[in-house]
């Protein structure tokens, strides 16, 4: 009987164009546009783009170190942090006149550099102009230290170097993980909303739930079916938006392609994969039930589901700061937190049963929580027919 229910609500959502569009097309062109706008993000040269805007009576030696860098562009101008706020040069730089003099005569003159703290491109040409005068800075410093006969070890005992703890990344894979957990948990929701609300508020607006509940079957099958159908709609839409995103990074991207390696783990990636999806539409089909039961109308709905979003969101956001060798065994164990926790361990190809357990186990007793509670609502006639 349930699979007859299953059956009957799952045409019953297909025959309705908007819940195609919403639930599967808009999110699969959604993803595939963030793609598109992360590839151009990290093929793009901005060091093509550093301008930086200098007084006309600054110091030539200064100056033209800067010309002499290809990716410079040197924006000569009466007044340098005019020219920065009207958008003509990305940060000013301040040479004092007597530059060459001051230094040739064993004095420290002062270079500033104005940047514009709201605009990211302003900081990295900043830096990169520090890299640049320093690297003449050393120049002169191991000058002085020839002309009096000393080795600039001297003053350079030992040399620090970082490198990474985990394969060479330029940023790429970074990328990849901080932007497809999004992906994927945004199309799940997408493909949930549009048919949970309109599955209990949309039957109780309608006055159909009071034939069906007339009808000889159980409660508990009617609510099945109806979670099911909900479920399956998540589980199809986040599947669907994974290959989109897959197919996105491997055909229609030059950045991003290289970096979304299995490395011979693709049954366990696949595994993992589908469990923790599975269980989360489960979870998010179940907790929108709940919430449609709440109302008694789709509008109403929409307005309690509405947040859903920013709740869902909520701990992607807490995620993206945190490197994968700092996730600890308990954070497994806290719902939602733990699929993006175990996802971004899959992108970085840590393949952790116990992680994957851990996340199964703590959804699964949600879902066990959330349904007893949908049960108790939907053997209540307040809740199942609404209002009146």
């Amino acid at each position: 009987m349930i699979w007859h229910i299953y059956k009957k609500e799952l045409i019953d959502c297909l025959r309705d164009r908007k819940t195609i569009i919403f639930s599967v097309l808009i999110p699969i062109l959604l993803n595939v546009g963030i793609i598109f706008f992360i590839d151009k993000i990290m093929a793009s040269d901005q060091s093509n783009s550093m301008s930086v805007a200098v007084k006309k009576d600054s110091d030539t030696s200064v100056i033209d170190w800067l010309k002499n860098d290809d990716n410079i562009k040197v924006v000569e101008s009466e007044n340098p942090l005019n020219t920065v706020e009207e958008g003509k040069a990305l940060v000013a730089l301040n040479v004092p006149s007597n530059f060459s003099s001051a230094v040739l005569n064993m004095k420290s003159p002062e270079v500033t550099v104005y940047t514009d703290s709201g605009s990211m491109n302003s900081g990295a040409t900043a830096e990169y102009i520090q890299n640049i005068l320093n690297k003449h800075r050393e120049a002169i410093v191991n000058e002085r230290l020839g002309q009096l006969n000393i080795n600039s070890q001297t003053i350079d005992p030992f040399n620090v170097i970082e490198k990474g703890v985990s394969k060479e990344d330029d940023g790429s894979l970074t990328m990849i993980a901080m932007f497809a957990p999004m992906i994927i948990i945004m199309g799940v929701l997408g493909g949930i909303l549009p048919s949970a609300n309109d599955i209990f508020a949309g039957e109780k607006e309608r006055k159909t739930m009071e034939a069906l509940l007339m009808s000889p079957v159980k409660r508990t099958q009617l609510l099945v079916g109806k979670w099911l159908t909900i479920s399956t709609f998540g589980i199809v839409s986040g599947l669907l938006s994974t290959f989109a995103f897959v197919l996105s990074v491997r055909y229609l991207t030059t950045t991003l392609n290289e970096a979304l390696q299995l490395n011979g783990h693709f049954t366990t990636f696949i595994f993992s994969f589908l469990v923790s999806l599975t269980l989360l539409a489960l979870l998010g089909a179940m907790v929108l039930c709940i919430l449609s039961l709440l109302a008694s109308s789709v509008k109403e709905a929409q307005s309690y589901t509405s947040q859903i979003v920013v709740v869902a969101m909520l701990p992607y956001f807490l995620m993206m700061g945190k490197s994968v060798h700092e996730l600890q065994s308990n954070v497994f164990l806290i719902p939602i937190y733990n699929v993006f926790a175990l996802m971004k361990q899959l992108l970085y190809g840590v393949y952790d049963m116990q992680s994957l357990a851990y996340t199964a186990g703590s959804l699964s007793v949600c879902i066990i929580a959330l349904f007893t509670i949908g049960y108790t609502m939907f053997t209540k006639s307040r809740w199942v027919l609404g209002k009146g």
